[in-house]
Formats: C-alpha cells, sequence, structure tokens
C-alpha cells in the first residue's frame, strides 16, 4: 500500500528549506501515492504590527505571496500528474472564531475551489492573565501557571476550532507536549475527560485528525497524538490523516511505516484521504 503525506511546508514559509518542488520530487523518490503541500497560512492576515514584521517572515508566507503558492502548486500538479498526485492546502494558525477567522477567510475566498482539504492548527494560547504562550521547551512557563492550566486552555481553544465548522483536519492534536519536554504531561481525571469530551465534539463535527510524524523529529518518544490519545481516537473511528510535518525534503514520509504499523496493532484500520474537500477513508491492506 502506497501512504499519502497531507502535510509539508517549503521555504515560503520562513523557517523550512527547499521548493514546492524538492517536496514533491521527494515524495515521489518515497513511492508516495499521494503529497499535500500545507505550508503555512500569512500570519499577516490577522497581524498587522509592524513591530512583528520580522517575525511575520520567519513564521510565514506573506498575503501577497499565498496566490503565487497557489498558482505553483497547480502547475506542479499538471507537470506530475503521471508520477504523483497533489493535493493542495494551507495550515492556518487558528486564533480566534471572530475577527481572526474573518480575516483569514476572506484572504482563502479567491481559492477554497483550489483547497482539497484546509488544516487548522494551534501553536500558541492566551488566557487574561497570561502572556502569549507559544509551545515550545519552557520549565518557567511551566511553574508559573502549570501544565493543567495550559493544557485546559489548549483545550478550550481547540474546542472553539472544532466549533468554527471551518476546517478539515486537525493538526499536531497535543503539540503542548512540547512545552514539557523531555517529559511528558500527566493528565488528572478532569483534564482526559475533558480531552475525551473533545475527542466527542470532533466525531461529531466530522473533522479528521493528523498523525503526525514530527513528534519524532522533537523528541517526544512518538508521533502526535500520542499513542493512548490514538487509542481513543480509533475507539470513536474518528478519521485520522497522515502526515510528516516535514519542513525539509528528506522529512516527507518521515517514520510513516513504523508508525502505520504500530498503529495498526492499536486498531487503526483506515487512514483519511481528501480531494476537494470530501472525506473518503482508505482501507490498510499491507504496508510496503
Amino acid at each position: 500500500m502506497k501512504l499519502r503525506d497531507y502535510h509539508t511546508h517549503n521555504r515560503r514559509c520562513g523557517h523550512a528549506l527547499g521548493e514546492i518542488e524538492d517536496y514533491i520530487k521527494a515524495a515521489i523518490d518515497k513511492d508516495l501515492k499521494e503529497i499535500g503541500i500545507s505550508d503555512h497560512f500569512p500570519l499577516g492576515a490577522v497581524i498587522d504590527d509592524p513591530q512583528l514584521a520580522e517575525f511575520i517572515k520567519k513564521a510565514s508566507m506573506e498575503v501577497e505571496e499565498f496566490p503565487r503558492y497557489i498558482k505553483e502548486i497547480k502547475g506542479l500538479k499538471e507537470k506530475y500528474k503521471d508520477k504523483i498526485s497533489i493535493r493542495i492546502s494551507t495550515e492556518v494558525n487558528f486564533y480566534t472564531p471572530g475577527r481572526a477567522l474573518s480575516r483569514q477567510k476572506e484572504v482563502l475566498k479567491p481559492f477554497m475551489d483550489d483547497m482539497d482539504y484546509i488544516i487548522g492548527a494551534i501553536h500558541d494560547i492566551k488566557w487574561h492573565e497570561s502572556p502569549v504562550i507559544v509551545m515550545y521547551p519552557n520549565e518557567e512557563i511551566l511553574r508559573e501557571y502549570g501544565g493543567d492550566k495550559i493544557i485546559l486552555e489548549y483545550f478550550n481553544k481547540l474546542i472553539k476550532l472544532v466549533d468554527s465548522n471551518f476546517f478539515d483536519v486537525i493538526a499536531h492534536f497535543d503539540f503542548y507536549r512540547i512545552l514539557f519536554r523531555p517529559n511528558n504531561p500527566e493528565y488528572s481525571q478532569y483534564l482526559w475527560q475533558k480531552l475525551l469530551d473533545l475527542l466527542d465534539k470532533i466525531k461529531s463535527r466530522g473533522l479528521a485528525i493528523e498523525i503526525n510524524t514530527s513528534g519524532f523529529l522533537k523528541k517526544l518518544g512518538s508521533q502526535h497524538p500520542d499513542d493512548e490519545i490514538i487509542k481513543e481516537i480509533i475507539q470513536r473511528n474518528i478519521p485520522l490523516v497522515l502526515g510528516s510535518d516535514a519542513h525539509r525534503p528528506k522529512y516527507v514520509g518521515y517514520m510513516f511505516q513504523e508508525t502505520i504499523e504500530k498503529l495498526r496493532k492499536l486498531g487503526l484500520s483506515h487512514l483519511c484521504i481528501y480531494e476537494k474537500r470530501e472525506q473518503k477513508l482508505e482501507k490498510i491492506l499491507y504496508l510496503f
């Protein structure tokens, strides 16, 4: 069975290396059936603070670059149509369901017919008494605010993302684990129930969750989300999408075979695929 990588980046986002075509060639070399191009959606659509201009350039493409991004993917899709299937996407950093999402939708509107799926992601959180907490190893932040509070606010933000009814795939579901590295978070009974309730909501809304193998590169010891959460996802028959989150061409399809073989033992039988935002399930028959 040939696999599909639905989460890749490229040099446009400012913190990845390589052109889009380099990632496509890497996918062909690794005998993937399909690759999704899903670079970071422009933060400039939401953040207009001149003091953050340099940060934005290092975190995502600029707003005026987005049409060129879509055009390039469409051209490469035609060029490589006989070698690999290419899907068009973008990873949108979720802020709020109000003004921020409205501005993101405004930029995306001319290209919605081109989209095969839209990834929703959370990379930071904030509540009224806190600064913006970026998901990055930080013992001081953990000590000051506590792991339970941080995970709770992350879940609260994920609930808003799900309730927006705009996204198809949730990226790196437990991204907050980076803050706890090299340890893993311990869930209180309350937090675990909150997580299970969130999964039930995701199931009811028909979203897919990503199996993101970049967790291994981050030295987390497993993919996002971890095995215990994936068990709950599988029990609920929530669709799962496979993605490397590659920021270098060499990481396209990273640890796919090992990860899928492991998760099959946990009950994984299907993977989710997308075309023009239509979700389908593909049975895992065998690997390589």
